[in-house]
């Protein structure tokens, strides 16, 4: 029959149990012996024979002292043989030691119990029932050698019976404890695993949400935070990391959002920006209670989808509206100027030329706004292509320069390696055509040269491209910096107040963001900043 470890068996448990069974054989040979030597159980220990007594206490104490060994310098489990051999040993010195001490009537037979239970702990199955068959055969050996060879104990043979089947008991009642406990602890260990795996998916889900997610303890520190709450709060930073244990302060903009939540939760944050080159950001906040700890839970999401989906019934709304456009000012617009055509054929005056002069340019004005509201209104869905900015720009310059009649300089520089973006071409040139035709006008207006500037840039911690707008210009004023964007908004009599609004509304569609950015005269400029051309936010339907 084999001795083998079962599954419980194999575990740090059973060698625990093992090292407790050995120090406690230990304990009990020590207690035996200084008991016998002191006297204090006499008439009891060795009462038949001394000798045989101390000798067998002896050996048995050395033996015990001498087990412990493997079991405290040996890193891996204890072989089987050894547990095996020390039970048996136990069995047998104690079978000895009871025949020195007059038989079953000194007691020392009930001490077989304790190694009998060990045994049906740490050894499986049929095992343990070989032991209780040992220990009391060892029990009955011992009251029919007394019996036979010295003639004396005749009584004992019903208490020898009573305790062989107290052994027989005590190793089925263990074994079947065992199992139980076996059982349990398979199914704990197999709830731990299902647990450690769904812990495993929720933090693989959780890391590739789209949304950002972050979890702050009551200390404002952080305890989770995802990859895309790192992403939308501008990327990680590697003097102020954004990380587990660290402080929510150190995003600063998302701190105090924060606080005005704490303040005031029933009312919805503003959004915010996470930093100068992200794009606006609305937080949720979500309280949550871990025993005595108060947590917050905080989802960041990406306004550029709200966004989209908005545009989406604004240009619905601006399709119906340019339809009653083209028909109700379309028309009277081109009898108005087709009849202003005439009579400046017809009328010679100069004073009449000059107000018809003013008529036709400010027809010409109302056509062009027609025009952009009709062009904004019939937006398509982008067509997203791969570009590498670089050598797209300098194509772009080119056929851009060879539409003008007067010279212009248009420079482009880049402070990294060639760029890819993903955009839509056409939407790209009519952005930069609105924004180079606005500087060209301006550095004209303000320098007496038509220069405008290109700059090709990454930000370090956001790792997202974007591209700046240069002109000599006096920059906006600040008050009307807020307004800039709005449609119909103009500080130029003959323009349409909708090119930056429109330029705009290209970027939103195509996943960019389109500011401007004065801190004085000579540092103003206009930024395209470019979404992560393999992290785009999912399009709306």
């Amino acid at each position: 029959m084999a001795l083998t470890y079962s599954s419980f068996e194999n575990s740090k448990q059973a060698d625990s149990l093992l090292s407790v069974y050995g120090y406690y054989r230990a304990l009990l040979s020590i207690a035996l012996l200084i008991m016998f030597f002191t006297r204090t159980a006499r008439g009891i220990l060795g009462s038949s024979d001394n000798e045989l007594f101390f000798i067998t206490s002896s050996a048995y104490t050395l033996l015990c002292f001498l087990s412990l060994i493997p079991l405290r310098t040996t890193k891996s489990q204890p072989g089987t043989q050894l547990m095996f051999f020390m039970l048996l040993s136990d069995m047998v010195a104690l079978t000895v030691m009871m025949h020195a001490s007059g038989g079953l009537g000194s007691g020392l037979g009930f001490l077989m119990l304790p190694t009998v239970a060990a045994g049906s702990i740490l050894v499986a199955g049929q095992l343990a029932l070989l032991l209780a068959a040992i220990a009391s055969i060892c029990v009955m050996t011992e009251t029919l050698s007394t019996i036979m060879l010295l003639g004396r104990g005749k009584d004992a043979m019903f208490p020898a019976g009573i305790l062989g089947i107290l052994l027989f008991a005590t190793a089925v009642i263990f074994q079947v404890l065992t199992q139980r406990i076996r059982h349990a602890q398979e199914l704990a260990a197999q709830k731990v695993s299902e647990s450690e795996q769904l812990q495993k998916l929720n933090e693989s889900i959780v890391k590739r949400m789209r949304t950002g997610i972050l979890v702050i303890d009551s200390k404002d520190e952080i305890r989770l935070i995802n990859s895309a709450a790192i992403q939308l709060l501008g990327g990680q930073n590697p003097e102020k990391p954004l990380a587990i244990g660290r402080p929510l302060r150190l995003a600063l903009p998302l701190h105090q959002q924060l606080e005005k939540w704490r303040g005031y939760p029933w009312l919805r944050t503003p959004t915010f920006k996470g930093s100068r080159s992200t794009s606006e950001l609305q937080a949720n906040f979500t309280s949550l209670t871990q025993g005595r700890e108060k947590q917050t839970l905080i989802f960041l999401e990406d306004t550029r989808t709200l966004i989209q989906q908005a545009q989406q019934l604004k240009l619905s709304s601006l399709g119906r509206l340019t339809g009653s456009i083209a028909h109700e000012i379309r028309n009277p617009l081109g009898a108005i100027s087709h009849a202003s055509q005439l009579l400046s054929e017809q009328n010679n005056d100069p004073n009449s030329k000059k107000l018809l002069d003013i008529i036709l340019r400010h027809c010409q004005r109302v056509n062009q706004i027609v025009e952009n509201v009709l062009q904004l209104s019939r937006q398509k869905m982008p067509e997203f292509q791969k570009i590498w900015l670089l050598q797209w720009l300098k194509k772009f310059r080119n056929e851009y320069l060879d539409t003008q009649n007067k010279t212009c300089v248009i420079e482009i520089e880049s402070t990294t390696k060639d760029t890819q973006i993903f955009f839509d071409p056409g939407h790209l040139a009519q952005i930069l055509t609105n924004l180079i035709d606005n500087g060209l006008r301006f550095s004209e207006k303000e320098a007496g040269e038509r220069w405008v500037k290109l700059v090709i840039s990454r930000d370090p911690i956001a790792d997202l491209p974007f591209l700046d707008v240069h002109d000599k210009g006096p920059g906006v004023p600040e008050e009307d910096i807020n307004t800039i964007f709005e449609p119909f908004f103009t500080t130029n009599h003959d323009g349409t107040g909708l090119g930056l609004y429109l330029s705009r509304e290209l970027c939103d569609a195509n996943y960019a963001s389109l500011n401007y950015f004065g801190d004085n005269a000579d540092n103003c400029y206009f930024r395209i900043g470019f979404s992560h051309p393999d992290k785009l936010l999912p399009r709306p339907n």
